[in-house]
């Protein structure tokens, strides 16, 4: 072939394979459609009553009892107990073809549900020592429903399937360890996914909405405890004792100076004193502060150096005013980080099933931490932010008591990541 003519005859020939696809992918697509609709009523139920009967993490006992059963009833290879109460759901194509895994949480939040739904939450339970109502105010009872609804569609496409998906019941992301938890146990021991996808609910986007963001998706959540401690004096003769309250003060405010002037404005960092707790009396100073704080960043080597620069200012401000102090800086769920060439890999998908480009939003990367992001350390992961929210409400907010969900986001969450998996696998090796 002469030279002249072959990246032309290469241009002809990716356009039949691209259009070949296209058409496969919106054939797969009435199918999906299909199913969807016939099991949009079951998935919806299933919804309500897990969101009726939330469980705190590691105590996902009944919904991970509705997970097991359900994937038993479609016929999938299924494991309980993983890390306590995380299930695995394999669902093996009859094609060969490669491993990829989904993602769904389990667990609620520690929040009194005050929303007027017909099947809101009044379950209760023990939490740092006092009774708390229970609540799916983080949307993992969607998240759930979406696993199981696409485990089902695929189930019914088991004999033209050209690959295995495995489907994660995931404990626990609330408290941050879920996942990692998980893949200490050995989820992934016999039989690893070369990549993975999940959806978290987003509140700022109708249904029909999806977002995604690109690099980093998630922060790296950190945080820590400081205790200043004092002998303790009179309000009226403080020279007779170091004050907490002042040099607590002082970290606060070196604290945010250090975030402005010490890191690189193009590493963001977030630093916040969230609790600050001294004394109970006016003119008393007393004898300890207590100061509570999350740090969020992104990167392993950026969280690093944030970890030392915040030791020695407190170092530093502490021996300065002579004051003896405790702190007890704990590195927390790492920064999710959404692999570049898998999200375009998959954008064509999402455009397609949404109808159009403009229902798929790219946004930047939030400060929010997600422990998808152990998987994501280890597999080329995607999470994508579903919209949730109602047409009748003007804005709704996760984990708030008031928090709620348009149950329209189940179905089409069910069909997009139903279809990303299908032209996954149909894809094939060589051209991802």
């Amino acid at each position: 072939m002469k030279t002249k003519w072959f990246f032309p005859f290469l241009v002809i020939l990716f356009s039949f394979f691209v259009l070949d696809l296209q058409g496969a992918g919106n054939a797969f697509d009435k199918r999906v459609e299909a199913i969807v609709q016939k099991i949009t009523p079951a998935l919806i139920e299933i919804r309500r009553d897990i969101h009726a009967h939330p469980e705190l993490a590691f105590q996902e006992k009944r919904t991970a009892a509705i997970v097991a059963e359900y994937f038993q009833k479609l016929g999938l290879e299924v494991r309980t107990g993983i890390a306590g109460t995380g299930v695995l759901g394999i669902l093996r194509g009859e094609k060969e073809g490669p491993v990829v895994g989904v993602r769904g949480d389990m667990d609620a939040l520690p929040i009194t549900e005050e929303t007027d739904l017909p099947f809101r939450s009044k379950e209760k339970a023990v939490f740092n020592g006092r009774e708390v109502g229970l609540m799916h105010a983080c949307g993992h009872d969607i998240h759930t429903t979406l696993l199981l609804g696409v485990a089902h569609v695929l189930s019914e496409l088991r004999s033209e399937l050209e690959g295995t998906v495995l489907f994660v019941a995931q404990p626990a992301e609330e408290f941050g360890d879920g996942a990692a938890r998980m893949l200490k146990a050995g989820v992934f021991r016999d039989i690893r996914p070369e990549a993975m996808f999940a959806f978290h609910v987003e509140d700022t986007a109708r249904a029909g909405v999806i977002k995604y963001a690109t690099e980093y998706a998630g922060a790296n959540v950190d945080g820590f405890d400081l205790v200043i401690e004092s002998e303790g004096c009179h309000g009226s003769s403080p020279h007779e004792c170091v004050d907490p309250v002042v040099v607590g003060a002082q970290v606060v405010t070196a604290l945010q100076v250090m975030v402005a002037r010490e890191i690189d404005v193009h590493n963001h960092t977030v630093i916040t004193v969230g609790s600050f707790h001294a004394g109970a009396a006016a003119n008393v100073i007393p004898e300890r502060a207590e100061l509570k704080a999350t740090v969020r960043s992104y990167g392993e080597g950026q969280r690093l150096l944030i970890k030392e620069k915040v030791e020695r200012l407190v170092k530093n401000i502490c021996e300065a005013a002579g004051a003896a102090y405790t702190l007890d800086y704990r590195i927390g769920t790492p920064a999710l980080r959404n692999d570049p060439g898998l999200v375009q890999r998959i954008l064509p998908t999402i455009e397609r099933v949404l109808g159009g480009k403009e229902y798929v939003q790219l946004e930047p990367p939030i400060m929010g931490g997600e422990d998808f992001s152990y998987f994501a350390r280890e597999i080329p992961s995607v999470m994508l932010w579903l919209g949730v929210v109602p047409e009748n409400v003007e804005k709704t907010s996760v984990h708030s008591p008031t928090f709620i969900a348009d149950e329209k986001s189940i179905p089409i969450g069910v069909k997009v990541m139903s279809a990303i998996i299908l032209d996954y696998f149909r894809s094939g090796p060589g051209k991802r």
